[in-house]
């Protein structure tokens, strides 16, 4: 009898062993474009977003971590494909997209599934502010509120008069970025826009209403390969206007692809390049050493959530309370100053003007 009850006792520690070695699996979603024009802000993102998890090698607390990559395409057929495989495969958490318009058809395939979350990098149309849903992001949003430098810049240039060219592939993102700057113009004592026209009737007819109008800037809002390639177009045309870009076109590729005519360039963001701060320069080194590159602004912000992901990760892998928990914490230290969520998971932080001088996007004031 005592022989039988040590048998069955090594035989129950050796069963609880098992259990103990098993390790649970966590899958995590991760969707943006990864080919095409617009591939340049979804890479990006994915290589700090990857980073972040290689730091911990891919394990929370015993769990393994598995990112699924999907490449939308920027294609909203494809995208809303992609989603609903996910919804299939039970992956709850998801990060992504990369633009505005694709985060919409995501969002809308997710509606009422409570217990997804979808944790967006770089969507900023303010469409998506103000609401109790499962999806939080830590791009500022489209708001006249949440661009006080560029506000004072146009007030202190005086600038009354723009002409607004836009990407509507992406209308979600630049029909808000149309609405919020309009308002901008308004209140600083500027006019409606003098004009605007879309990247997709091509160079020639975009400068040709450029030269038919009387304007103080141009708006561009497109990605980086567009944005840098019309400028060359308006500079050849000695067209000197001074050009306002979107956070969308500050990528790396923007200047490689500009060269000299992008010179002079505006843009309005959150974060600097030469920024001496520790933890910024610590990933730049990591950043570096892994891609053999330089990082780019959405690097920085797909590592940014990486962090809080995984912070909030170690506490539950229960995503349906996930977002309460990111929110409840509220405050998280960037790279470059502090990410602040609100009650609906929209967030808040510094933005400043740069400007291109000798090749280099610097600060102004």
């Amino acid at each position: 009898m005592y022989r039988y009850f040590i048998a069955i006792l090594i035989a129950a520690l050796f069963l609880i062993s098992c259990q103990e070695e098993k390790k649970e699996t966590l899958d995590i979603g991760f969707i943006a474009g990864l080919t095409g024009k617009y591939s340049s802000l979804g890479r990006d993102i994915r290589d700090g977003f990857m980073l972040g998890f290689d730091e911990i090698n891919y394990t929370i607390n015993g769990t393994k971590i598995n990112i699924i990559q999907n490449d939308d395409k920027q294609d909203p057929i494809l995208a809303k494909k992609i989603i609903n495989e996910l919804i299939k495969k039970d992956v709850k958490l998801i990060v992504g997209n990369a633009t505005s318009s694709m985060t919409r058809v995501t969002l809308n395939e997710l509606r009422g599934k409570d217990d997804f979350l979808l944790a967006s990098v770089t969507a900023s149309a303010s469409e998506f502010s103000k609401l109790d849903d499962n999806f939080i992001r830590i791009q500022v949003e489209h708001n006249e509120k949440r661009y006080g430098a560029l506000k004072e810049y146009i007030k202190k240039h005086n600038i009354k008069k723009v002409f607004y060219i836009f990407d509507d592939n992406n209308i979600n993102y630049t029909k808000g970025y149309f609405e919020f700057f309009q308002d901008i113009l308004l209140h600083t004592g500027g006019e409606k826009f003098v004009g605007t026209d879309t990247i997709k009737n091509g160079y020639k007819k975009n400068i040709q209403k450029l030269k038919n109008a009387d304007f103080d800037m141009i708006l561009i809002v497109a990605n980086s390969f567009d944005t840098a390639n019309l400028i060359q177009h308006i500079r050849l045309e000695n067209i000197t206007k001074p050009i306002l870009i979107s956070g969308w076109a500050n990528t790396n590729d923007f200047i490689e692809f500009g060269g000299n005519a992008i010179e002079g360039v505006l843009v309005s963001t959150g974060y600097y390049k030469y920024s001496k701060d520790k933890k910024y320069l610590d990933f730049v080194k990591k950043f570096k050493a892994k891609y053999n590159q330089e990082p780019s602004v959405f690097s920085l912000q797909g590592y940014e959530m990486a962090q809080i992901l995984i912070k909030n990760l170690k506490k539950t892998t229960d995503i349906s309370k996930l977002k309460d928990l990111i929110l409840k914490e509220k405050t998280y230290e960037g790279l470059q100053g502090d990410i602040i969520f609100n009650k609906y998971g929209d967030v808040n932080r510094e933005y400043f003007m740069l400007q291109i001088q000798n090749g280099k996007f610097e600060k102004i004031k």
